[in-house]
């Protein structure tokens, strides 16, 4: 016996010599033996009974402390007994607790399943499938590297899987049916994964339960998602779930019910797992064949149908062939179905994918073709002998989910299947119209006889009950026109339909009844449409009283075709016109305009979408319908009385059961009519539109003169006296504050008009002038409103923005220098002197100047010598133009003259304008008069200073209308230009047409003081000359490091180099008329020489410390032909002084290099100078870039040492290089000795103005 003192080792030790056959392992002993700290009662008799009792060989002997909790978990057991389902050789458990609760397992060999006993009484049943799965070498060795994997799993070759399902008993029907029980997919709640124990992982939610060797955490909580073991597993389980279910679907004791075994795909898809399991499931679905066709073959899920509407059972009158042809064809997609593919509806295999067939393909069926060639008349029969069946009997549920009526079952005498509604018994007599059976549809008379028989007694009455009866013109009419009135029409029966219609109303067999439900029958109109009868209205030729045809057919497809009255057999001229016209009247044509009562009460959002009279007459009097307009209110002013159109409108409102609802309410001062013509553009007016009654000026004199054309006058004569004509329409007898501001926007507008209307924007100035003040605070508000975007007309007849404007408010006329430099209000006599004029002026925020308050600040001005090439340039193709469009040779002769004698054109930076020392505006273009000089802003060409460049020039040339012309003229290149003469015939001007002229005097526009229109003068201030010796010794060193050098403007320089340079010109400006002619030699040539034949000194070398202040730009006007060096002096060209040619051609490229650096260091914006030389000769066919304003510039410069040496050579890829860049491309000419450059530019040009000449040298023939 053991005692509290034995050891439990001694224990053991003792009981292990009775036992020879068994050992207790070392692992429990030492931890059995562990507990002896925790209780000396565990080392009582209770270890003895153990062994001794119970013949147990291995047992766990735990201490609990928490007794509740071990009854809830042993109670859990107990209720979901399944827990141990897959425990290998437990059979039986026996809980001692409170109650003995014993769970047993035991197997049901002639069914394969499994029960699950508690207390000897079923708790549920399971069918068992275990697998026994061949483990791939490339599995084994994953495993075998797998250093997370349990030794047992690297050297086994096949692995278990068990599943188990869940069954039922079931439970049949009378007719032997299933109705429930059978395999039962598991709960999601039930779902849990089984290493032969339960584990806690709930998250893969299967139909079935799944037991296998999985990995988990040592809780079992978890398993491991990254272990390449569970990952096969999971791959394997979808295959396998369908392999069985393949196998159920075969025993007839589950069959259809295998399916709900399907699993789903397993969320969420991250998991690597359930994207194993989810890749196999998506395999398995298209290729495995468990899919249990009515022959019981085995299909794929592409392979089958399923028939919702049973119509592939029903073989007696169903081709089963083709139903399948039939299904296949109108697949949008190449289908694989087996030859018998059809099976019943299962919401398993619809969940995943498999094609239905519904009765909405079905009835398309029964209509096909495919469908109908191998449909018989004997077929026919028992397919209405089986809708017949399925439903007649009211109480009995036929298990259709469909009306009879939408399905096509009776065959006609064209043996095609139609609905009950659309077709009839066959009669003797079809009426007195002689309709010929073929035009309508029939039950086929094989089938009617059929139906005749006695035996089929009731399925006739049948068929009658649903409506299929003998065909009559007024049977047809009842039974298939009024029910589908709306679509019973078409182009092709519009004819017949109406005939048949026309011969019942003869008979007086058409009732108002029937006319009410034709309302919305479509009728044939004129242009072939099908419109509502009631919208429709009478052609001409029907003769109505108002005849508006001719006013709409092109806008209104709305007149009712006379070939109905055409195709008329028995028609009779006058008589049968007029019934007609009563037929058509009838269906609710109109003939003549009248009041339409609409009695039905309109809620307020069916009144809010309902258009005024669009029922009828659907764009009454739109603006492109004057005509009509003009006509219509003609006939409505003369025939229908006010007073019928302006009745109250009577609201009803409140509760539907109270007085407002009921009687309603009469509205003060409100009726349709004045809504209508308020609202919609409707009253035909003076200027042949249509518009709002309340836009329009009653028919009087003074208005008419003041509004001209621009203002809306009514063109329809009212009666003289007053009526209530004039209150509906209420026209306006004067301007508002709105109209008069509207009235010159208008006139501004009609600029071909403007010199009519000048009097009469002077007369609105003068009625605003008269009213203004009167005007109340309101109304002045209203108008300040206005006058921010108001324009008004200048002195020059421009039209400017109001606030933009000046008014010189001294003398009686208009001041033309003022009215040149800004903007000026143009008024009259009268208007000028009006005592209300100021405050018109304030009104518009009009700038109120006196004379000589406006002053010009320009900024580096010079002469616009380019600007003015370019005019001389275009005129020859300006007077042309002007010929062409006849312009008076007075002013075409005195183009020349304008541009290049009688006035100035001057460029500058900046063109700023002030008044009494006040800044006014910046202007880009500005022409002073009396000292004729036109002022550009530089550059000339700029889009800015086209603006308004154009329509000065056209002032200054005296032509009008030509601005358009004139830009193009200056911006198109000579191609263009060409180019648009030759496409409009406009003769283009040759060199005789070339007119150049000497210039009357040299413009002094340079050297004239500037009064300076912001400061005083300042008597202090330095001249030019001391300025310029003051900052020689002051100017910042100019160092070029790069051949790059961008220059941009300095805060911190002092602004000292306006007068830094003292030159003869400001800026290098060629004459108009040169008084010699260049020679330009196209030859390489020699260093010159003098007439001893000595070479002349190098008489100039610069260097990095050198200024270059006293550099001149000279004029070459002062060049004559008695100081130039002539071409014969020239020597041979035999490269004799090559290199001192280099060194010169370097020293002028450096002195123009550093001269622009100088000239363009205060430049406001960026300019980039590249001396290309700098580093090496190039060899291109220009030696410095500059760029400013996005524009390069190409300059070539041509050095020599002879003070008058004008001659020089370019080679032919500088000709060619100045050809094509035109303008771009310059030429400086250095006089290194005298420090002197002439600079050239548009060579082109000048060549063609004869400034410049090219010559060619014959050299004599190098010796060998």
């Amino acid at each position: 016996m053991a005692t509290k003192e034995t050891s439990l080792r001694q224990c053991i030790d003792e009981l292990s010599a009775k036992n020879t056959d068994y050992k207790f392992p070392e692992q429990a002993i030492n931890q059995a033996e562990s507990l002896k700290s925790l209780s000396s009662d565990l080392y009582s008799d209770n270890i003895r009974f153990i062994y001794e009792k119970n013949q147990i060989h291995v047992a766990y002997a735990i201490l609990l402390n928490n007794v509740g909790e071990i009854n809830s978990a042993l109670n859990q057991l107990i209720q979901q007994p399944y827990m141990f389902l897959f425990l290998r050789n437990i059979c039986r458990m026996t809980f001692l607790t409170q109650s003995i609760d014993t769970i047993s397992i035991d197997r049901n060999l002639s069914h394969g399943l499994k029960n699950v006993n508690v207390n000897k009484e079923i708790n549920s049943q399971w069918i068992i499938k275990r697998l026994e799965l061949d483990i791939p070498d490339d599995m084994l060795e994953k495993l075998s590297k797998d250093t997370k994997a349990p030794e047992k799993l690297r050297f086994i070759k096949k692995a278990e899987m068990f599943f188990a399902a869940k069954y039922k008993p079931s439970i049949h029907n009378a007719n032997g049916e299933v109705i429930s029980g059978g395999i039962e997919k598991l709960r999601e709640q039930d779902s849990v994964l089984f290493s032969f124990l339960p584990t806690k992982i709930f998250e893969y939610k299967f139909p079935v339960l799944i037991n296998a060797n999985f990995l988990t955490n040592v809780n079992r909580e978890q398993i491991h998602t990254d272990s390449v073991w569970n990952q096969w597993l999971f791959d394997k389980i979808s295959g396998e779930i369908f392999q069985w279910i393949k196998e159920l679907v075969k025993n007839n004791k589950f069959h259809f019910q295998a399916y709900r075994l399907i699993p789903s795909k397993l969320n969420p898809e991250n998991n690597i797992l359930t994207k194993r399991f989810n890749d196999s499931f998506a395999r398995c679905i298209n290729h495995c064949n468990f899919i249990r066709n009515r022959k019981n073959q085995l299909l794929r899920v592409n392979e089958v149908i399923m028939d919702l509407t049973a119509m592939s059972k029903q073989s007696s009158f169903i081709n089963i062939t083709s139903m399948r042809e039939y299904i296949i064809k109108n697949e949008e997609t190449s289908s694989q179905y087996a030859n018998d593919p059809f099976i019943d509806y299962d919401l398993n295999l619809n969940q995943i994918g498999v094609e239905k067939f519904t009765w909405d393909q079905c009835i398309n069926m029964f209509k096909s073709d495919i469908f109908l060639k191998t449909h018989s008349i004997e077929e026919n029969k028992r397919m209405i002998e089986y809708f017949y069946i399925k439903y007649s009997k009211i109480d009995t549920n036929d298990g259709m989910d469909i009306d009879i009526q939408q399905i096509p079952f009776l065959l006609d005498q064209n043996y095609r299947l139609q609905l009950i509604k659309d077709i009839y018994f066959p009669a003797n007599t079809m009426g007195d119209n002689g309709t010929n059976d073929s035009e309508y549809i029939f039950v086929n008379k094989t089938i009617f006889a059929w139906l005749n028989e006695k035996a089929q007694k009731g399925i006739k009455q049948w068929l009658k009950g649903l409506g299929v009866d003998e065909r009559t013109d007024l049977t047809y009419l009842h039974k298939t026109i009024i029910p589908n009135v709306a679509s019973y029409i078409t182009r092709e029966n519009a004819i017949k339909t109406i005939k048949m219609l026309f011969i019942l109303f003869q008979k007086n067999a058409i009732t108002k009844k029937e006319f009410d439900q034709l309302k919305m029958l479509k009728l044939l109109t004129t242009c072939g449409t099908l419109v509502l009868a009631e919208q429709c209205f009478f052609c001409d030729q029907y003769k109505p009283r108002l005849q508006l045809e001719e006013y709409l057919k092109k806008k209104e497809d709305k007149f009712l075709s006379f070939d109905y009255v055409t195709s008329h057999n028995s028609r009779k001229e006058n008589d049968d016109l007029t019934e007609w016209r009563r037929f058509f009247i009838g269906l609710g044509v109109q003939e003549d305009l009248h009041p339409v009562v609409l009695h039905r009460k309109l809620t307020s959002y069916e009144a809010a979408r309902y258009e005024f009279c669009d029922e009828y007459l659907s764009t009454t009097s739109p603006d492109d319908t004057y005509e009509f307009a003009k006509f219509f209110w003609s006939d409505v002013v003369k025939n229908i009385k006010p007073e019928v159109l302006t009745q109250k409108i009577k609201v009803y409102w409140g509760h539907s059961d109270k007085r407002g609802a009921i009687e309603g309410t009469l509205l003060d001062d409100a009726d349709y009519i004045s809504w209508f013509v308020k609202n919609r553009k409707c009253i035909p007016t003076t200027v042949n539109t249509c518009e709002l009654s309340n836009k329009i000026f009653i028919d009087s004199k003074d208005l008419k003169e003041l509004c001209g054309k621009y203002m809306y006058f009514p063109s329809i004569l009212l009666p003289q006296e007053k009526t209530s004509w004039h209150e509906i329409f209420n026209f306006k007898t004067e301007l508002s504050i709105d109209d008069y501001f509207d009235l010159l926007q208008k006139i501004r507008y009609d600029e071909k008009n403007l010199k009519d209307n000048l009097d009469r924007v002077q007369m609105i100035y003068f009625h605003i002038l008269k009213k203004i003040y009167y005007w109340s605070s309101d109304e002045r508000e209203a108008a300040k409103a206005r006058v921010k975007s108001l324009y008004l007309l200048t002195e020059n007849e421009q039209w400017k923005l109001a606030s933009d404007l000046y008014f010189y408010m001294e003398g009686n006329g208009a001041n033309n220098n003022l009215n040149d430099a800004i903007p000026c209000l143009k008024l009259d006599y009268k208007n000028r002197n009006h005592p209300h004029l100021t405050k018109f002026l304030d009104l518009c925020n009009i700038k109120q100047i006196r004379m000589n308050d406006l002053k010009l600040a320009d900024k580096k001005s010079s002469p616009a010598e380019q600007f003015r090439r370019k005019l001389i340039e275009i005129s020859p193709f300006l007077k042309k133009w002007l010929k062409h469009l006849s312009v008076s040779s007075d002013i075409i002769s005195s183009v020349d003259k304008k541009i290049q004698q009688e006035n100035d054109f001057v460029e500058s930076d900046s063109l700023e304008l002030f008044y009494n020392q006040n800044f006014v505006q910046k202007t880009n273009v500005y022409f002073d008069s009396r000292n004729k000089q036109l002022y550009v802003a530089r550059p000339w060409d700029s889009e800015t200073t086209f603006i308004n460049l154009p329509n000065k020039l056209c002032q200054l040339l005296n032509i009008h209308e030509f601005e358009d012309k004139l830009r193009f003229l200056l911006k198109g290149t000579i191609e263009e230009i060409k180019k648009h003469f030759t496409n409009n015939s406009i003769e283009i001007p040759t060199n005789n047409d070339i007119i150049i002229l000497e210039p009357l005097s040299s413009s002094n526009v340079l050297k004239q003081p500037k009064p300076c229109a912001t400061t005083p003068s300042d008597s202090n201030k330095s001249s030019p000359s001391n300025k310029n010796k003051e900052t020689n010794t002051s100017k910042p060193e100019i160092t070029p490091e790069t051949a790059e050098t961008p220059i941009a403007n300095s805060k911190n320089q002092k602004n000292n180099n306006d007068t830094a340079m003292s030159l003869k010109q400001p800026y290098p400006v060629f004459p108009q008329h040169p008084q010699f002619t260049f020679y330009v030699p196209i030859q390489r040539m020699n260093v010159p020489t003098d007439p001893c034949g000595r070479t002349l000194p190098f008489v100039f070398s610069t260097s990095e410390d050198e200024e270059i202040d006293n550099i001149e730009l000279m004029h070459a006007s002062s060049i004559t032909p008695s100081n130039g060096v002539l071409l014969e002096n020239l020597s041979d060209g035999t490269g004799e002084f090559e290199s001192f040619e280099l060194n010169t051609g370097r020293i002028g490229e450096e002195m123009v290099y550093k001269y622009l650096l100088n000239e363009y260091r205060d430049h406001p914006n960026p300019v980039i100078i590249k001396w290309l030389n700098q580093n090496q000769e190039t060899h291109l066919p220009y030696d410095i870039s500059l760029t400013k304003n996005g524009k390069t510039h190409y300059i070539e410069v041509k050095s020599t040492c002879v003070n008058n040496q004008h001659i020089f050579p370019l080679s032919i890829n500088q000709i060619e290089t100045f050809l094509k860049l035109r303008e771009n491309y310059f030429i400086y000419r250095v006089y290194i000795g005298e420090k002197t450059f002439i600079i050239l530019d548009n060579i082109p040009w000048r060549l063609m103005q004869k400034q410049l000449a090219c010559f060619l040298r014959i050299l004599p023939r190098p010796s060998d």
